[in-house]
């Protein structure tokens, strides 16, 4: 491989390593990744435009084009992008002037659009109950945990339904600047969408109790409010996001297809009882600037007035669960 990025790029590679078909090496001062483009091939063109636009208003990474001047290569029957790594972590001010860096004209790219969560959500979760049974002897973890967060999942695809059925959006709800999966390098133009505001803060807010833990959130998401607006639309729509359990759900798609190991799930099926109330707090201090839903079950008062265990609450997301399946349709309600 080291032989045909020199030949399509016309580059002089020293130290090179692979992890998992990722190839890294540097440049010099400069890092570079040469790694599988796995969308369809129309979308890098929309991709490759957008990385444009952005060069000169934040520190993106950059596509590099190869020999042919064309900014993906094709070897052995796969596509590549080589990109200039910018290594940078990103903060929760990133994430608001990155989200505020390009003017709403710019941004009419139909194909980098997400749209419906609770569709892809509500499909995703469909998919993983079938493919689980093939599943749950080989990963006991994910057989003790999967029922708990797939209730979890479905908790958010409810509160996000309700959202889009009582409140409307507004000016401050079009799409902007976002990331497709905030912990997969946050400059990858590769890795950047259109989608609410709402995306990357929920999954910021997610990340900062699993993997960042000294960091004050409240305190940032105090500075964070004070400079980027948001409707009532907009608040329930990122508690929903919240509550939805991308991380756990990031994992076991890894997990089940090896580039993960099933231990790495301890970090979060660990703390269950801290992240619901971590989950509580977050609620509490949306609470205070907007009137959004509670929900039941997640509430502290409940919890400390009945002496409810953690197993109990688990019971509670499972009744949920089992009433969408099977009460809801016997008495003619939609799945939420």
């Amino acid at each position: 491989m080291k032989d045909k990025i020199e030949f399509y790029y016309n580059i002089q590679i020293d130290e090179f390593h692979n992890k998992n078909d990722y190839y890294y090496f540097n440049i010099g001062n400069d890092n570079f990744i040469f790694k599988p483009f796995i969308y369809p091939d129309n979308r890098i063109e929309d991709i490759y435009k957008l990385n444009r636009i952005l060069m000169n208003k934040i520190d993106i990474s950059l596509i590099i084009l190869n020999r042919y001047n064309t900014p993906i290569t094709v070897i052995d029957n796969k596509n590549y992008v080589l990109i200039r790594d910018n290594k940078k972590e990103a903060t929760i001010y990133d994430i608001a002037n990155t989200a505020n860096a390009v003017d709403q004209s710019l941004l009419e790219i139909k194909s980098l659009e997400r749209v419906n969560w609770e569709v892809l959500w509500g499909n995703k979760i469909d998919y993983f109950e079938l493919q689980i049974g093939e599943n749950k002897k080989k990963y006991p973890l994910i057989r003790e945990s999967f029922d708990y967060f797939i209730g979890l999942g479905e908790n958010a695809i409810s509160y996000l339904v309700n959202t889009k059925r009582e409140v409307a959006s507004s000016i401050y709800d079009n799409k902007v600047i976002s990331h497709n999966n905030l912990r997969e390098g946050f400059y990858d133009p590769t890795n950047i969408i259109l989608d609410h505001r709402a995306r990357d803060l929920a999954e910021y807010i997610k990340i900062s109790f699993f993997y960042k833990e000294s960091k004050d959130i409240f305190n940032e998401l105090d500075n964070y409010f004070y400079y980027n607006r948001y409707s009532e639309y907009g608040i329930r729509v990122l508690f929903s996001r919240v509550l939805y359990p991308s991380l756990y759900f990031d994992l076991y798609e890894d997990i089940i297809r090896g580039l993960r190991k099933e231990e790495e799930l301890n970090i979060i099926i660990s703390r269950i009882d801290e992240y619901e109330r971590y989950l509580y707090d977050v609620y509490l201090y949306l609470r205070k600037y907007y009137n959004i839903p509670s929900i039941i079950w997640l509430s502290k008062s409940k919890i400390k007035k009945w002496g409810f265990s953690p197993h109990l609450q688990l019971l509670l997301l499972l009744v949920f669960r089992l009433l969408v399946q099977t009460v809801f349709p016997l008495l003619g309600l939609k799945r939420p």
